[in-house]
């Protein structure tokens, strides 16, 4: 990476110009965040992208996730070899549906971790602007081409939405919050999303995930957690709940497998889950991002 070392660390605004030129032919840029790890967000990110792609628009995804990236696992991506578009930059791997994926998995060598530190710890307190660096070129320098549409999917913390959105062109960036309905996992989103607005990061709203789940036996959809509800952090932060997804045991088993779900009979639009995460990309395809002058901007 090129501004993965030291003596090579940029200037915020020559990287920001590269990731404007990266993202030339990108459309939009879809931010799946969660202030709470656990609560299936890069299921939601797989499965909106896979249903985007599935009507007919072209999609990618970047697993901003260095430290414990998943999205290739799911996608059935793993040990692709990192391979380079001459000079056009990184290319990224396609699955069979057409999505285009970015990941540090790739760049791992099967459970390798990431290690920043080395042994004696030195580089810890760099670790940071390591971690930026290397973000901002997998997002920069891979060779995206023509997207309708970058989903990223971002590792949880209430810092990492605003340590993302420096590196986005003004136009581009919308966010999408998801959570599960237990007061833990609210009070953790709820946290990110105060950092989103006061960015002033325009916000798509808000998706309940796990909230029913799907009998594998009958197909019957019935309550999976009972302690809250999502409603009452959507009207304190001005959000819509655009979306409930169940549970279905074999969203998990599709991911274990590194297959698409929603290409599977259990998840298809027929059944709850998978009508779900269609739902909830036609209501990402409608959104209209305010301008600048805008509430939410």
């Amino acid at each position: 990476m090129s501004i993965g070392v030291l003596d090579r660390l940029e200037d915020v605004e020559d990287v920001r110009k590269r990731v404007a030129d990266g993202l030339t032919g990108v459309s939009r840029v879809v931010v799946v965040m969660s202030g709470k790890g656990g609560v299936g967000k890069s299921a939601v990110s797989v499965n909106l992208a896979e249903a985007m792609a599935m009507q007919g628009l072209s999609v990618g995804i970047l697993d901003a996730d260095l430290q414990g990236p998943t999205v290739a696992k799911m996608l059935g991506l793993r040990g692709r070899p990192v391979r380079v578009a001459g000079d056009l930059g990184l290319e990224p791997a396609a699955c069979p549906s057409g999505v285009v994926v970015q990941s540090m998995d790739f760049f791992l060598q099967g459970a390798q971790a990431l290690d920043w530190d080395g042994r004696d710890g030195a580089g810890a307190t760099l670790r940071s602007a390591f971690e930026h660096a290397a973000l901002a070129d997998l997002l920069g320098q891979t060779h995206w081409g023509e997207l309708d549409l970058l989903v990223v999917d971002l590792p949880p913390g209430a810092d990492r939405l605003p340590a993302f959105a420096q590196w986005l062109p003004g136009h581009l960036g919308e966010g999408l919050a998801v959570t599960i309905p237990t007061e833990v996992a609210l009070l953790a989103v709820e946290r990110s999303l105060r950092r989103a607005l006061d960015l002033r990061f325009p916000m798509i709203g808000l998706v309940e995930n796990l909230g029913t789940s799907v009998c594998r036996e009958c197909g019957v959809e019935g309550p999976l957690f009972h302690e809250a509800s999502s409603e009452p952090l959507a009207h304190r932060t001005g959000l819509e709940v655009i979306a409930r997804i169940p549970f279905d045991p074999a969203l998990s088993a599709a991911a274990d497998a590194g297959e698409s779900f929603l290409q599977t009979a259990q998840g298809a639009a027929s059944g709850a889950t998978g009508r779900a995460f269609f739902e909830l990309a036609g209501k990402v395809a409608a959104y209209d991002r305010p301008g600048p002058e805008g509430e939410s901007w």
